[in-house]
């Protein structure tokens, strides 16, 4: 009897951390991603990729930016957030797990960042990019982060 009510307690406690906003999806294993692309608009002239692949422990993921044509050196604020742009809602997670991206000195980042941030499956998510770290609310980028297949997935059908 002690043991069945403990297990509906965790079968109850799972369920309800599945259905909050940026909880792990449990039917996704470890190397699910997702990729926002950032285009040049508005004048501005960065652009390139961000992805992120889901690492175990499942409380993180892997940040991966390639990133060119932007200010040489610049120091740029990012976040990923709830919802589409336009309609974006809070940031997923603290705003301090976000480590400014640093340009080099030819306007490019290509780096890889381990960051505490889940992404579930069924939510919708963009990425900001900030003018700099003393101008964080002008938003000089959007880009809906958009859910692919794993690497290892499409590794195994490559001929």
């Amino acid at each position: 009897m002690r043991v069945s009510r403990l297990a509906t307690v965790l079968v109850i406690a799972g369920a309800a951390c599945v259905t909050r906003p940026g909880t792990l999806d449990q039917s996704l294993a470890p190397g699910a991603q997702w990729t926002a692309t950032i285009a040049q608009e508005n004048g501005g002239t960065l652009h390139g990729t961000i992805t992120f692949v889901r690492t175990e422990p499942v409380e993180q993921a892997r940040a991966i930016f390639a990133l060119a044509g932007g200010t040489p050196n610049a120091v740029i604020p990012w976040h990923v957030h709830f919802g589409v742009c336009g309609n974006d809602r809070m940031i997923v997670g603290s705003p301090a797990n976000y480590p400014p991206l640093v340009l080099g000195n030819n306007g490019a980042i290509n780096a890889i960042a381990q960051l505490p941030v889940q992404l579930a499956d069924a939510q919708a998510y963009v990425i900001h990019l900030h003018a700099s770290p003393s101008d964080i609310h002008s938003v000089i980028a959007c880009a809906p982060l958009v859910r692919g297949e794993p690497a290892a997935a499409v590794a195994a059908r490559a001929p």
